[in-house]
């Protein structure tokens, strides 16, 4: 299992449709708006996954 950064939601990397590739690493997300929100600033979730779960991302985290 993979780790949304986004939303903290844990994700099967063998069934996620929504997975992007950013410095060499792939990165799975439970929802299109994760994988979005992660795309636009990838460094936000990387450097700092304990930021919290912004909202609005649609993936129905919490």
């Amino acid at each position: 299992m993979a780790k949304d950064l986004v939303c903290d939601m844990d994700v099967d990397e063998k069934t996620a449709k929504w997975k992007t590739a950013y410095q060499g690493k792939t990165y799975y997300f439970c929802a299109p708006g994760c994988k979005k929100q992660f795309e636009v600033n990838p460094q936000k979730y990387i450097g700092d996954s304990s930021t919290g779960h912004p909202h609005g991302c649609g993936c129905g985290g919490h």
